[in-house]
């Protein structure tokens, strides 16, 4: 670079410097710049036009500069790193004064389950926290709360304030179309809730395919603003979802994904709500190692809770009218998920459209006190068939 150049980025830095002020925004991929001339001052994206802008101030203050001088420091690893999410975080290391206000926030949703509730409240609401911290390399945060109940229950008042009014201003979406998985990929680097709003809308193939797999993403391939190559980034969003309907969740296996709630009246809203301790509360837990995760005893449990808001496949409803499941160890007979096909068809109606043995023994598997035993000849299920006079092959 010549000593001239070298003179003018200089004074081009100073001049910034002492006029604007300019951070490199890591969640969101793009400088940020504050002016003192803009009313009310704020961080914003610095665009084409605003590097104009400032270009002509530059001008006007008497520097022989053009665009691309500008843009050379702003966009630069001269300015500043800032995390938006860490920042917010750090501040409140050490602050909580003792009090449970996850827990008491839970208490807010009136349900028939509400010790339940409340302690799968405050497990998903570490995970969503440790999501933003990004300790997890591995796991993504993959439970997902489901509000069900009529309208006008507060349900999507209630998830658009778990964020501070800081973080909720552009970390906080109950609009994004799943249509596309690209730039869902990218929300899920930027944004730190989304809200699956009206969650029945969402069909029972996306459900079992890319919603399934998102929830579960421990990181996200992105293409940044102004970026010409994809890139992993780490994922931030966790997943709350709001519903009217009782009966949503097509994908039985992946029922273990949602924890579904039953409203029985609507949410008491905080008149205030201290974000400052509720999130302090979420730093001191996991930084002495309370568990965010769900074990497998609760996941099964949860599973067992979500079993009333399953929409019944044609398959389970086929299997449910021709076996029944035995009640004591000398009923039954083991079948593979093949043979109980196989009898359905010799004995159901002919508009029964037969799943994959593979799809079957998911659904039998899910089946409440169906037992399954792994042979050497594959997966078997413990069932009473009920056309007794029909053989069945095992």
């Amino acid at each position: 670079m010549k000593t001239q150049d070298i003179n003018l980025y200089e004074m081009i830095h100073a001049e910034l410097s002492d006029t604007f002020q300019f951070r490199y925004n890591t969640v969101m991929g793009y400088t940020e710049y504050m002016s003192p001339y803009a009313e009310p001052a704020d961080w914003t994206p610095v665009t084409e036009r605003a590097l104009n802008t400032i270009t002509n101030y530059l001008i006007s203050s008497g520097l022989p500069v053009w665009d691309r001088d500008v843009r050379r420091y702003v966009f630069s690893h001269d300015v500043p790193d800032y995390n938006p999410v860490q920042d917010y975080l750090h501040q409140l290391e050490g602050r909580w004064d003792g009090r449970d206000r996850i827990r008491a926030l839970a208490r807010c949703v009136p349900t028939d389950t509400p010790r339940q509730w409340t302690a799968w409240f405050h497990r998903w609401f570490l995970a969503m926290v440790a999501q933003w911290q990004g300790g997890d390399k591995q796991y993504g945060n993959a439970i997902v709360p489901l509000l069900i109940s009529p309208q006008g229950m507060r349900k999507s008042t209630f998830c658009r304030l778990l964020l501070p009014p800081e973080l909720r201003k552009w970390g906080y979406s109950d609009n994004l179309s799943l249509a596309d998985e690209r730039k869902v990929h990218l929300a899920m680097s930027q944004l730190l809730l989304i809200n699956l709003d009206e969650f029945n809308r969402i069909s029972a193939h996306k459900q079992a395919g890319m919603l399934k797999n998102l929830v579960q993403l421990p990181t996200v391939m992105v293409l940044r603003p102004y970026a010409r190559h994809l890139e992993e980034a780490p994922r931030l969003a966790s997943f709350i979802a709001t519903t009217n309907m009782t009966q949503v969740l097509a994908d039985i296996s992946g029922s273990r994904r949602f924890v579904g709630v039953q409203l029985t009246g609507p949410i008491r809203i905080p008149r205030r709500i201290d974000y400052e301790q509720l999130y302090a509360q979420a730093v001191a837990e996991l930084s002495r190692g309370t568990r965010y995760w769900f074990t497998d005893a609760e996941t099964k449990r949860v599973m067992e809770h979500n079993e009333r808001f399953q929409i019944p496949t044609d398959a389970e409803a086929y299997f449910l009218e021709h076996f029944t499941v035995p009640t004591s160890k000398d009923e039954g007979q083991w079948l593979s998920a093949a043979a109980i096909i196989e009898h359905i068809k010799k004995n159901a109606h002919s508009s029964f459209q037969a799943p994959t043995v593979a799809k079957m023994g998911r659904i039998l598997s899910c089946i409440p006190g169906l037992e399954h035993r792994h042979t050497a000849y594959g997966e078997r299920y413990r069932v009473c068939p009920q056309n007794a006079s029909t053989e069945v092959s095992k």
